[in-house]
């Protein structure tokens, strides 16, 4: 009996270290372990790419930070996310959800193409084509041309060949290299 209760002692105490062993496994996985870590490791590389493709299509207008902690309502701070744009027309920084929805493209396109770059540059794999959707409607033409833009400085910086978007702005088609006309294939 004595011996029976000593070996199920040993067999509690390997389940209770392999539980501990899983356990902080997945608590390294989880949103505070690991993915906070690469967040914080990424994010000012990240903001940095994505001030660069803002300032060379739409000027000195808009800067990006991404913030991982976060001040709470006691003055603490907390694991977090969010992104602050400044505006240097207007001097007010503000998370990107409060921006109007062309102001929001703008940062959602430079964070989206960032993220493509720092892939590129991060995973030692080589990546040769870009797929976007439109995402330029709230633009107006001007902008639309400035987003143009910004699509050939990600195409150079991150040794792109190509990237194929859709688009029903007859101005950004003209830019375009190629176009394939939906509608003409359908007949």
């Amino acid at each position: 009996m004595a011996r029976r209760r000593e070996h199920g002692a040993v067999h509690c105490k390997k389940v209770e270290s392999e539980l501990a062993n899983w356990s902080l496994l997945a608590r390294c996985m989880s949103n505070d372990g690991l993915i906070a870590l690469a967040i914080d490791d990424a994010g000012p590389a990240l903001s940095s790419l994505a001030n660069d493709l803002l300032l060379a299509c739409y000027g000195s207008r808009f800067t990006v930070a991404i913030h991982t902690l976060l001040e709470t309502s006691k003055g603490d701070q907390r694991e977090g996310f969010d992104i602050v744009v400044h505006d240097g027309a207007t001097g007010e920084s503000k998370s990107v959800v409060l921006m109007s929805g062309g102001e929001k493209t703008w940062i959602e396109a430079s964070l989206t193409r960032a993220i493509a770059l720092y892939l590129a540059r991060h995973t030692g794999r080589r990546y040769t084509t870009l797929f976007t959707d439109e995402a330029n409607g709230a633009l107006d033409i001007e902008r639309k041309c400035m987003f143009m833009a910004m699509k050939r400085e990600v195409l150079r910086l991150g040794g792109y060949e190509r990237e194929y978007f859709v688009s029903q702005t007859p101005e950004l088609t003209a830019m375009a290299d190629a176009v394939i006309d939906l509608g003409v294939l359908k007949r």
